[in-house]
């Protein structure tokens, strides 16, 4: 997959002093690949991630669902065709989209940005995600975060989604609102299986002002998508509030085993 960072020409150029500081702080705590050790240039890497290791990122399966990205045991799917579940019982957001799979050394990525304080890698996530899915975020009126509890943001000191919203925002020239609310604390969701998840989440969001997406189209952002309960579960917020579209972005899409009984057709015909 080509690198969305260098085929864009990103990084940005740094300035003399900008590059003066960048030195002394790597020649003083010089920074790992992470993922795999590496020593990293002085002017560093996007996401943390040397040539190699960005080369292995994993793109999401083309043959999936239109709405949740499971994967698809098909040669060629209609287009903007949905599994069986999707078509059963369909997810509150209309589509979900991901630029990769969350397998290494992505996750790596993430567990830095969520438990290692390096929150400026929301931003260079943002910024991947913007130069690989740019054209087909566009079409959007506000870019929303999936919100923390308050008692886990205070922990964390940040809330890893914001941290990509708000620069993927700043590069799409789109509003970034704070538009969710939670309604109560949670167990993480990494803790649970599908079925708790689900009763986990469930009305876990709140829209304090409506007024603020009625009649827009949403861009809901989070890190990773692993279910989609919670995803769903914002979207469902959303929705009720007024919003009439919700595209649920993530850096990240869990893998999934293919559905081997949905093999593309279409059961219309």
């Amino acid at each position: 997959m080509p690198d969305p960072f260098y085929e864009s020409g990103l990084p940005r150029v740094l300035s003399r002093p900008e590059r003066l500081l960048d030195r002394l702080v790597h020649a003083l705590l010089p920074a790992p690949c992470l993922g795999c050790g590496r020593p990293l240039p002085a002017a560093g890497a996007p996401l943390n991630l040397c040539a190699v290791c960005r080369a292995a990122l994993v793109p999401n399966p083309r043959q999936a669902c239109a709405v949740c990205l499971r994967p698809l045991a098909a040669h060629a799917l209609p287009e903007g065709y949905r599994c069986g579940a999707c078509q059963q019982s369909p997810p509150a957001f209309d589509r979900l989209i991901a630029l990769w799979s969350y397998q290494p050394p992505l996750d790596a990525v993430v567990r830095g940005l969520k438990f290692g304080r390096l929150d400026y890698l929301g931003r260079h996530l943002a910024e991947a995600l913007a130069a690989g899915l740019g054209p087909r975020l566009a079409k959007h009126d506000r870019v929303v975060p999936v919100p923390l509890h308050w008692r886990r943001r205070l922990a964390r000191g940040y809330n890893q989604a914001e941290r990509i919203a708000r620069p993927l925002a700043g590069r799409l020239g789109l509003p970034c609102v704070q538009a969710l609310a939670r309604r109560r604390g949670t167990p993480p969701q990494s803790l649970l299986g599908r079925e708790e998840r689900l009763v986990n989440l469930r009305k876990a969001f709140r829209v304090p002002r409506p007024e603020g997406v009625r009649g827009l189209h949403v861009l809901l952002v989070d890190d990773v998508a692993t279910t989609g309960a919670t995803l769903d579960a914002a979207a469902t917020a959303l929705k009720k509030a007024g919003a009439v579209a919700v595209t649920a972005l993530v850096a990240g899409r869990t893998p999934l085993e293919p559905v081997l009984g949905d093999r593309g057709e279409d059961p219309t015909e």
